[in-house]
């Protein structure tokens, strides 16, 4: 597909926008909590892991990257009505990441596996954010964001051709590509290191307040991490989840659950999502603001 090509499809894609179960939950600040589960699995993608290795300073500066990512991203839906444009701007930062890992094998980050895994990744984190600390999904529900989903990625013009149909499909693809794809990549290696041993600055925290909260904290957001990630990765990086560990998950998820309306609008979504709500004058709900 030429650039141009991808340019016309992506302009007559039918983008989430204000109605959808994006627009409502996608800019969200509550997907921060899943930010760990989600990088984790895509630098454990091999060509995925070998890309941020090799063409990113995420050693130096690892939650810079991803934070960096995030508002991007959200824009796809957020800069309602020109997506596209924003998803094809994404696209394009990519072309230039290529080369060969450290095992020989070829990798690009416009490969379509390599691609789709990096959108499933926060498909799923925004699918479980909703299911975990909002309310159990309804297969509709579950099929609708799905679907909202596979219009985004086909946005950014990259081949879809291994796209699953459906949710139970992609949920079968998902767990397949855990137990057989994942591995611990170098860069997966150091982002474990980094949630465990926190670096010295966090960008979402003042300076003063993250010196004190950096060595405290660091263990039960690592375990809140570990209690988000499939059985199957968990085992792949050697942790351990108990029943009393998931009892005292479903108590933290309960605490969020009950707590989250009680915080003003500012504080429970993005920049970008209020941005996108102003804009269209229609808030997350899908009613006029």
């Amino acid at each position: 597909m030429t650039t141009g090509e991808a340019a016309r499809v992506a302009t007559s894609l039918d983008l989430p926008g204000p109605g959808s179960l994006h627009w409502r939950y996608a800019g969200e600040v509550r997907g921060y909590l899943l930010l760990v589960k989600a990088g984790l699995l895509q630098l454990m993608h091999p060509g995925l892991g070998a890309g941020v290795e090799h063409h990113s300073d995420f050693f130096n500066e690892p939650w810079e990257r991803v934070l960096r990512s995030v508002p991007e991203i959200q824009g796809v839906t957020f800069d309602y009505p020109d997506g596209g444009a924003t998803a094809r701007k994404i696209r394009d930062y990519h072309a230039h990441i290529k080369g060969v890992d450290a095992q020989g094998r070829r990798y690009h980050a416009l490969d379509p596996e390599t691609y789709f895994w990096a959108h499933a990744t926060i498909f799923d984190a925004l699918f479980q954010m909703i299911d975990l600390f909002d309310h159990p999904m309804s297969d509709a529900e579950k099929e609708q964001l799905y679907q909202e989903g596979c219009q985004a990625y086909r946005a950014y013009g990259v081949s879809d051709r291994i796209v699953p149909p459906d949710w139970p499909s992609f949920e079968a693809w998902f767990d397949r590509m855990c137990r057989e794809r994942l591995e611990i990549t170098p860069a997966a290696r150091g982002l474990i290191e980094f949630a465990k041993e926190p670096p010295a600055t966090f960008p979402l925290v003042p300076a003063a307040l993250y010196r004190v909260a950096r060595k405290p904290s660091a263990k039960p957001l690592w375990w809140h991490s570990v209690g988000t990630l499939p059985p199957s990765v968990r085992e792949l990086i050697g942790e351990r989840w108990t029943p009393r560990d998931e009892r005292r998950h479903q108590r933290v998820r309960q605490v969020i659950r009950t707590t989250w309306p009680l915080l003003p609008a500012r504080l429970r979504y993005t920049a970008r999502a209020r941005a996108g709500y102003r804009r269209a004058g229609v808030g997350p709900l899908g009613v006029p603001r």
